[in-house]
């Protein structure tokens, strides 16, 4: 099946849904939803974007980049999930108790403004990861399009390149406590450490790259691509005065590869 015909079909498994709610992070796969939407359902579609402590800063950029490109409604919630001590403690199903918390609070917005089915930006390549929040979206009787309809993130970045908007080559994000492992508390300290440092190296052109905060240790890993760049600008000597700067008080001085889901 070509492109055109699975794009057909995605429409209108979305107008199926009726009145559409979708959890807007300002990620690639959100944004092609929220691309989808404006051309198939633009009277019937709304945007709510979650702004918590756990959002990294190129998600926000990009949101606030993007809230008014798609023509359509945006509502912006402030939620913070450190307040909830399940997800504070920082368990191993961290994500279900944080995801039912921000869905929990969409479903409830968009219920009250007479969107009944609210959507999230999982896709095909979600399935086989390790995602306790998809048990909390199924709980809440959120729908997931793009995993339904078998879309992949490269097929996404594919249109998103073709429709021209600039978050098709957007390096994958998970939320700023995927950077502290499991069973060590969250805190708005830490990650706003984490925030600063992985800041600090994306000004330096570094793409996919990630800031590990274990134990009061701070863990540089990147994308081969990356660590090579890293290698160029001077290597781990260079940048851990900065790191420091940036708050990371203890530093590994050696860069290592970046892993997808090195911390589930």
């Amino acid at each position: 099946m070509d492109h055109n015909e699975k794009l057909l079909e995605l429409e209108q498994l979305l107008r199926s849904y009726g009145r559409v709610a979708l959890g807007f992070s300002g990620g690639v796969d959100s944004t092609f939803l929220a691309r989808v939407l404006s051309r198939c359902m633009p009277e019937d579609a709304l945007l709510v974007h979650l702004t918590t402590p756990l959002i990294g800063t190129p998600e926000q950029i990009s949101f606030q980049a993007q809230r008014d490109t798609f023509g359509l409604p945006v509502l912006e919630l402030k939620v913070n999930p450190l307040d909830a001590p399940e997800v504070a403690a920082n368990p191993t199903d961290r994500c279900y108790h944080c995801k039912h918390l921000g869905f929990g609070r969409i479903v409830a917005e968009a219920t009250a403004r007479g969107y009944n089915t609210v959507i999230d930006g999982s896709n095909a390549d979600d399935a086989g990861d390790y995602r306790p929040g998809m048990r909390a979206v199924d709980e809440l009787g959120v729908r997931s399009p793009l995993l339904e309809a078998g879309w992949h993130k490269n097929e996404e970045r594919e249109l998103l390149r073709s429709w021209d908007i600039p978050v098709w080559n957007m390096p994958a994000g998970a939320c700023l406590a995927t950077r502290i492992p499991c069973g060590e508390a969250l805190s708005r300290e830490k990650l706003e450490v984490v925030r600063a440092c992985e800041d600090y190296l994306r000004s330096l052109g570094l793409c996919q790259v990630r800031v590990r905060l274990a134990d009061g240790v701070a863990q540089v890993t990147a994308a081969p691509e990356d660590l090579k760049r890293l290698e160029a600008l001077g290597g781990m000597t260079r940048i851990i005065p900065e790191l420091r700067a940036h708050g990371a008080e203890h530093i590994n001085p050696e860069a290592t590869p970046y892993v997808h889901g090195a911390m589930n």
